[in-house]
């Protein structure tokens, strides 16, 4: 008599998380595999999920072309399959949408795939790719996180046609986060002033700005902090948390990421000298 399939819960998988971020309607994981391949056995999950195989030669069950490189699978609820790692010390990013959330998903469309699928197109690694580095980042904030595994999301659902005209409600969408980016900011909260999908929204960034709503916040956030940075004299923790980062490192790392140059170091581009012990603009300059 053959032994029961498994049926892993939410979340879970053959795998022990390095990384992991709970937001609303999607977990987010990075894993180390813990099973060798002769140890996996057919299984399946209560969760929609997409993996992205980012160390260690993975095979799947699921439909389409074999193809080199990252290999990217999604998993619909319920679905038996039999993924793995030939090799041991395999890690793998997962994005895991409950089944609940996954269907509300899937009626942002014209439905989502029933079976599982092997996604080999540019835009679906971009999507992974792009999720998996913020993930490691450990500092993302939840917008950029969200709207990523949004992206990610549409793959595999048929999308309703879009219009050849920027929509007007990017524009409501691009004022709220004016207005409001130094607040917590989700993607739920951002598509209800919109009035479109999360979905939707996420997609639409993308196709009309080329980047997710939280790449948008934090253009919206360095910008202001850079203006405070030239016309004031306000110590850069005080302007840090007025820009909307949760501390001075955050601004710095962001700021010399985007910029080149550390807040230190604009601010005396600027003309002025910064509010800071000697030891932390030292410690912020060698950043």
């Amino acid at each position: 008599m053959a032994a029961p399939r498994t049926a892993f819960s939410p979340g879970q998988f053959y795998g022990a998380p390095t990384v992991e971020r709970q937001l609303p309607g999607v977990r987010l994981a990075h894993l180390e595999a813990t099973n060798r391949a002769d140890h996996v056995d057919e299984h399946s999950h209560d969760d929609a999920h997409f993996v992205l195989a980012t160390r260690g030669r993975y095979i799947t069950t699921a439909a389409g072309p074999e193809t080199e490189g990252p290999v990217l699978v999604y998993n619909p609820p319920s679905v038996v399959h039999r993924d793995r790692f030939v090799d041991g010390g395999g890690c793998f990013l997962a994005v895991s949408f409950g089944a609940a959330d996954w269907r509300a998903l899937a009626n942002s469309g014209r439905g989502a795939a029933i079976d599982a699928l092997r996604l080999t197109g540019p835009t679906a690694r971009r999507a992974a790719l792009r999720l998996t580095r913020s993930l490691l980042t450990l500092d993302t904030e939840a917008l950029s996180l969200e709207g990523l595994s949004l992206e990610l999301a549409s793959q595999a659902i048929t999308p309703v046609a879009d219009s050849d005209k920027r929509p007007s409600w990017l524009d409501r969408a691009e004022t709220y986060l004016a207005d409001t980016f130094d607040q917590p900011i989700n993607v739920a909260d951002l598509a209800e002033i919109a009035g479109v999908h999360p979905v939707y929204l996420a997609r639409g960034y993308r196709r009309w700005l080329g980047a997710a709503p939280g790449d948008r916040l934090r253009t919206r956030r360095l910008e202001r902090a850079a203006d405070l940075l030239m016309r004031g004299r306000d110590p850069i923790g005080d302007i840090a948390l007025a820009s909307g980062f949760c501390d001075q490192s955050h601004l710095n790392r962001q700021f010399l990421k985007a910029y080149g140059v550390t807040p230190g170091e604009f601010a005396r581009l600027c003309g002025r000298r910064p509010q800071v012990s000697s030891v932390q603009d030292e410690a912020i300059d060698a950043a």
